[in-house]
């Protein structure tokens, strides 16, 4: 069938009114056109002349939908919210098609990534919004960069139940307080401000230089890990390289100090009961490994399947004779661990739905317990947070919201998704498909070369595609112009005339049947399996380990955040004692 949506296209006149407008509407303070603005232009019509252009649209969509969201809708929940950030998220992606940046690109990205990351603080994303800052302020010393990532440093070093890890985050926020300071006089007005004496910064650094002296902190590049053998030490490499390690540390430091997943449940106060067996008392702790357990599985995994070549055949699945489905289709070793960890790693989210569920008693106990099932109560086609949870001021709590919106895990007969406000990376299949594809259909890992082989053969096809599609139309045409034939003919007695156009009926309703079959057989089977490369699959698997981690990481963080904030009801709470295995 043809797309009648006609395409807009914009070019750098455009853009610029367009740019003009944000700005006034901006400045003058006018939230109810601004909405009503963003609301017009945020068409999925629009095409452009460069990917310049493209990501320029995106990120003054993303500043309107911010705009809005501060002054208009600033519910933690907020629809604005997940716009803008969708937003930035789409101008990064525009943006990095580009091969060569010149200055004026340079600086938008750094203010795309800078922005990105402040939006995704305010999602309580702390963890995934340092990476954000970091990427801009390899771009240059954007001030709002620095300023945002100061101010997060003192958040987390505050939230943290591990105070010897705080001081090397008030370490981070001390050395970008003076790298602030060496450019001050070439700051605008408003950023010189945070610098201020007897402002915030210039305190602590104050504080800072009387309690610390820098050698305080000379492991990050000192401290040797006692290695066991070459693997582990490559393990381990790979691992604070990419920072998968549960250590808040590594999204600071890339050497050997992080060589631990040392984040851990606080210790947790409670009533004592005496009903409760000593395992039942233990019950958080205990799970809490048994998350970080299976993370870690999925981590090695994925590790040790990297250096596995797609043509290496192994003995698991040698003892049959396999089809050759013409997909192209890997079937190793790798591709089944690939699979394993993503299947793993997904589960992940429901298990932290599980005990977020029981620990904060949101609903009965069964086993329908999913992670939107928690955190998603959709009313008019909107996901909003249980309603236990929409007056929490657990910023982790709210950061894991967010991410489930980000892996698009939702009943689609429930919940129409918008997919400019649901998505991580516009090219990947989302999580939910290849979950669902790879749980109940097919889903199938293909090499580069074969998906070219088997993307050249659907497109071969889909020529006759469109002629079955064509023809049917056709004959559904003429069935048209031929029943008022039949029904005039019976009405004038003609039964000679009325018998052949019935014989002629009677063939086009033949030949439409055999269109519909072919054409519903054709839908049935090209839906049947998920194809997908190894490159995308390896980078979606990827993705989805960083989500899983910082999932991980903001659920302690939200346990200890309740418990540093828990009220004085009165009561007598007494602190656990956590047993270690040996």
């Amino acid at each position: 069938m043809k797309d009648d949506t006609k395409l807009v296209l914009i070019d750098n006149s455009a853009m610029a009114l367009f740019e003009v407008r944000a700005d006034e509407l901006i400045i003058s303070g006018n939230k109810e056109e601004l909405a009503s603005f963003v609301k017009a232009i945020d068409q999925k019509t629009f095409i452009f002349d460069d990917y310049f252009l493209e990501a320029r649209y995106f990120y003054t969509l993303a500043n309107c939908y911010s705009d809005v969201y501060r002054y208009r809708d600033s519910d933690w929940y907020s629809e604005y919210l997940s716009k803008a950030v969708v937003n930035f998220r789409k101008a990064l992606y525009a943006i990095k098609f580009i091969e060569s940046l010149n200055v004026i690109q340079s600086d938008l990205k750094s203010r795309i990534e800078t922005n990105l990351a402040n939006y995704l603080s305010s999602q309580g994303r702390t963890i995934c919004a340092l990476e954000h800052w970091d990427n801009a302020l390899e771009i240059n010393d954007n001030p709002i960069a620095i300023i945002s990532k100061i101010n997060n440093a003192f958040f987390i070093a505050e939230c943290l139940y591990d105070k010897s890890h705080s001081h090397y985050h008030y370490f981070e926020a001390y050395k970008l307080i003076c790298l602030g300071l060496k450019s001050l006089n070439n700051l605008e007005e408003d950023h010189q401000k945070a610098y201020s004496e007897g402002g915030n910064f210039i305190k602590f650094k104050l504080w800072f230089e009387t309690e610390f002296q820098e050698s305080d902190f000379s492991l990050v590049d000192n401290y040797k890990e006692d290695f066991k053998s070459k693997k582990q030490k490559d393990y381990l490499r790979w691992c604070f390289d990419n920072r998968l390690f549960l250590n808040d540390l590594n999204d600071l430091y890339k050497t050997e100090l992080v060589y631990t997943d040392c984040f851990t449940l606080p210790s947790i106060t409670q009533n004592i009961n005496r009903a409760l067996t000593y395992n039942e008392d233990l019950i958080y702790h205990g799970n809490f490994d048994e998350i970080k357990n299976d993370y870690c599985y999925s981590r090695y995994l994925i590790f040790s399947s990297q250096n596995i070549s797609n043509e290496q055949e192994h003995f698991f699945n040698g003892t049959y004779e396999r089809v050759d489905d013409m997909a192209h289709s890997l079937t190793n070793l790798k591709s089944q661990h690939y699979k394993t960890a993503f299947k793993t790693l997904y589960s992940i989210f429901d298990k932290i739905a599980y005990f977020l569920n029981s620990f904060y008693d949101l609903n009965k106990i069964d086993s329908k317990i999913y992670f939107h099932n928690i955190f998603g109560q959709i009313k008019n086609g909107k996901l909003k947070p249980h309603k236990k949870l929409i007056d929490s001021k657990n910023y982790f709590l709210h950061a894991l919201f967010y991410i489930l919106k980000d892996i698009r895990n939702s009943n689609p007969k429930d919940f129409e998704v918008e997919s400019e406000s649901y998505w991580l990376d516009p090219d990947i299949e989302a999580f939910s498909e290849i979950r669902n594809a790879m749980e109940h259909r097919s889903l199938k890992i293909v090499d580069s070369f074969g998906h070219t082989l088997t993307k050249s053969s659907i497109e071969f096809h889909q020529g006759y595609v469109e002629e079955l599609i064509e023809k049917k139309i056709t004959i559904q045409k003429e069935l048209e112009r031929i029943y008022p034939k039949i029904k005039q003919a019976k009405k004038a007695g003609e039964l000679n005339t009325k018998s052949k156009l019935d014989l002629e009926k009677s063939k086009l309703d033949s030949d439409l049947n055999n269109l519909e079959i072919k054409l519903a057989d054709k839908e049935k089977r090209s839906k049947h399996s998920l194809l997908i490369t190894d490159e995308e699959f390896e980078l979606r698997l990827f993705t989805l380990m960083k989500l899983v981690r910082s999932s991980i990481m903001y659920l302690s963080l939200a346990i200890n955040y309740d418990e540093m904030n828990k009220p004085n009801d009165g009561h007598i709470y007494l602190p656990m004692d956590i047993p270690l295995k040996p």
